[in-house]
């Protein structure tokens, strides 16, 4: 090789010059070049791949934070013969009604033009007065002549070479007289199976409540009974609202002055006061429930709009909370109108149509008239993808929405919400309910707590026994002995998560729940025989002859076996004795824990045996790597093993075992199978050792393969797992900052 041969084989040339280096060298110095560059792209490849999961993540919950839109798709104009009182659609969007003081009429919101008009022979002379639009395929008109006319809007579906075609039909029920000469401009009305319930306010503090029942038996002959009730109110200003409550069986009224009153649908008892408006002598305008029947959204002649929640416990009759204020409108509010589909609902006064949404308690958009002049009715659409108004000038808008997410906020998935039954705000998560009405919960912090939580007690059981284990390894036993002990704890590593999982729930469980008195007092027992064995060991000269240093785990072996078998028996002594024969009786009596069969115990068993050989491995390999001049040094200078051990060997090896704790954590992290077997899987918020909880990764696991796939709960298990991935990339990231710092720090030294 010439004197040049080093320049030109520098770090960065692939090859070196051809300057009488022999074929042999110039293979190797090749094959390393091609090494070095394979390994630099698989490690980019590597990087590529873990962004490439990245996106597809966040690509998958980012639309749960889009802020809502709305499209105006058409305006045209009707044919109205006097003012509006309501709107509705098809769940198509295909075919709008409009009910003014002359009738219902039809209209097309695909062509966008009038439908031909169905007589309504059942007006008669009356007109219009006022609409219940509480059912809206059932809506009830209020006649001027004290009638309530009951109207199905049916939309039967044809399909002509492949086209669907809807066409809209009236069918009118029998009308029911309940009021008088003045007419009924206030009325609400609920249907169900058995048949409907009409209620009409009569008087300024009467209301007449009429029910029809209807039975079909099998023979195909329709009986139809009808019931009637008067109730009396003492509405302060008149009755100027009204709503059934079909859950309680009561009957909702709102005064002039603000009142909220209630009262049997039965008659029984008087009338009773629930609560007000959020200011005195301000009229309630409007009054109604969210699907489901439990949330009741007021709306009052200053434009404001509040929420009410029926308390659990109802005691003497019900009452109501107070919830929400959500964003007011100064023109007043006239229009209200519930989702089909969720919780949100629409209110409108003057030019402006808001949508909000119950749970949150948040105004999510808002619809303005293009020439800035007054809404008269408005609607959501069935499947509450879109907006259906008519102005005071005849005009009829329809609006498409864009807002598939609304029941997920940053306060949903990260505060406390006040949900119906709640007494206050909560962390909950429940994705899933028996009914359509059910509201659905989806905080993402009480499954974050349980990542933690199962975590924390795996790390409380391993890292004494993993690292207490590796430094006695590597400074103390024996080498003959090691090379039998750390090849089957890292044997234990190779165990899979499952299996670990299926022994936790069927074995360790039950017999943790069995003996655990004698668990909770074996650490005691155990390392008092330890100690006892110690101080034999000292004052018996013998034993030190027999014992030889380094062999001292053939002695601590049968001390613990010895001192786990007398804790059986004592747990049973201390048991009975002092914990009155029933340690689960007893800790719910004094200290009102309830004990769970599958709690966080035996996962910090299981996951704590998942995590022992990592963390174990890793600090027996960073101790016993430790350079030996230095442990040399230490002992010519004098300082005994143990000091050496713990005042050298150990800092220096700080940063490995540093490094292993963090990746032991990353490992309990991240672990599902264990978790999601051993656990009761119940997302609640307790540090209690005797309670259960969900963590991030088991959530996703059960709650993946039932999700709808681009639904909110399939979106939001994503963003679970973006979270679980943060909280990984943290702790690795943590663990490397630090171990180089550590590593830097004694490397000066």
């Amino acid at each position: 090789m010439t004197p040049n041969s080093t320049e030109d084989m520098r770090p960065g040339s692939p090859l070196p010059a051809d300057r009488g280096i022999s074929p042999r060298l110039r293979g190797r110095l090749f094959v390393d070049a091609c090494a070095r560059r394979g390994v630099t792209l698989g490690g980019w490849c590597i990087i590529g791949a873990i962004f490439a999961i990245l996106f597809v993540i966040v690509a998958e919950f980012y639309p749960l934070f889009k802020t809502p839109t709305a499209r105006l798709e058409a305006t045209f104009t009707t044919a109205t013969r006097g003012e509006v009182f309501a709107i509705g659609a098809d769940e198509y969007r295909e075919v709008s009604y409009l009910i003014d003081s002359a009738g219902i009429h039809f209209y097309s919101l695909k062509d966008n033009k009038p439908l031909p008009d169905q007589s309504l022979n059942a007006l008669g002379t009356a007109r219009i007065i006022g609409v219940s639009l509480a059912e809206p395929r059932f809506p009830v008109l209020g006649l001027s002549d004290g009638r309530a006319l009951p109207v199905r809007v049916e939309f039967e579906i044809e399909y002509r070479g492949g086209v669907r075609t809807i066409r809209p039909v009236l069918a009118p029920e029998e009308a029911l007289m309940l009021g008088g000469p003045e007419g009924l401009a206030r009325l609400t009305h609920r249907q169900d199976n058995s048949g409907y319930t009409i209620a009409a306010a009569t008087g300024p503090k009467t209301v007449e409540v009429a029910r029809v029942r209807v039975k079909k038996n099998l023979m195909g002959k329709v009986t139809r009974r009808e019931s009637r009730q008067s109730l009396a109110f003492p509405a302060e200003g008149g009755i100027t609202a009204l709503a059934l409550d079909v859950v309680r069986e009561g009957l909702l009224v709102g005064s002039g002055s603000g009142q909220i009153l209630w009262a049997r649908l039965d008659g029984e008892g008087d009338a009773k006061t629930l609560g007000a408006t959020r200011e005195a002598n301000l009229s309630i305008a409007q009054m109604g429930f969210l699907l489901g029947d439990y949330t009741l959204v007021l709306t009052d002649s200053s434009g404001g709009v509040s929420s009410y929640h029926f308390p659990s416990s109802q005691e003497g009759g019900p009452s109501v909370n107070k919830i929400y204020d959500f964003e007011p409108d100064p023109a007043g509010i006239g229009i209200f109108s519930h989702s089909m589909r969720d919780k949100g609902f629409l209110t409108g006064g003057g030019s402006a149509l808001h949508i909000h949404y119950g749970t949150s308690g948040a105004t999510q958009l808002t619809l303005s008239h293009p020439e800035g002049k007054s809404f008269r009715a408005a609607v959501l659409t069935p499947k509450s993808d879109g907006v259906v108004a008519a102005d005071e000038a005849g005009h009829l808008f329809h609006w498409t929405l864009d807002n598939p997410y609304p029941e997920v906020s940053f306060a949903a998935l990260f505060g406390k919400v006040r949900y119906e039954g709640y007494e206050k705000g909560d962390y909950v998560w429940q994705s899933t309910g028996g009914s359509d009405a059910f509201e659905t919960k989806l905080s993402l912090t009480p499954l974050i707590f349980g990542t933690l939580k199962g975590t924390l007690y795996a790390l409380l059981f391993a890292l004494p026994l993993a690292l207490c284990g590796a430094f006695y390894t590597s400074q103390f036993m024996r080498p003959r002995l090691k090379a039998i002990v750390k090849p089957v704890l890292e044997i234990m590593a190779a165990l899979p998560s499952v299996v670990l999982g299926f022994f936790a729930a069927l074995i360790i469980a039950p017999n943790v729940e069995t003996y655990f008195p004698a668990l909770a007092v074996s650490p005691l027992v155990v390392v008092m025989l330890v100690f006892v064995g110690l101080g034999v060991y000292e004052l018996v000269p013998a034993v030190q002859k027999r014992l030889r240093e380094g062999n001292e785990i053939y002695a601590l072996i049968p001390l613990t076996l010895v001192g786990a078998s007398l804790a059986f028996f004592l747990g049973g002594v201390v048991e009975s004795a002092f914990l009155e024969g029933d340690y689960r009786g007893w800790l719910k009596e004094m200290l009102d824990i309830t004990y769970d069969q599958r709690n966080a115990l035996v996962v910090g068993l299981a996951m704590g045996f998942a995590v022992i050989p990592i963390i174990f491995t890793l600090s027996e390999d960073s101790l016993s790597n430790v350079p030996e001049h230095l442990r040399a040094s230490s002992l010519a200078l004098g300082a005994t093993p143990w000091q050496t051990a713990l005042r050298v060997i150990l800092p220096t090896a700080s940063p490995g075992i540093f490094s292993a704790i963090m990746i032991g954590l990353g490992r309990a992290v991240g672990e599902t199978m264990i978790v999601l077997m051993a656990t009761g899987n119940t997302p609640v918020m307790e540090w209690s050792l005797f309670n259960g909880f969900r963590a991030l990764s088991a959530n996703i696991a059960v709650e993946l393969p039932e999700a709808p796939e681009g639904g909110t709960l399939f979106r939001v298990l994503f963003l679970a797992a973006f979270l679980l991935f943060v909280m990984t990339f943290l702790v690795n990231t943590l663990a490397e900052v630090v171990r180089l710092r550590l590593r830097k720090r004694y490397q000066a030294q």
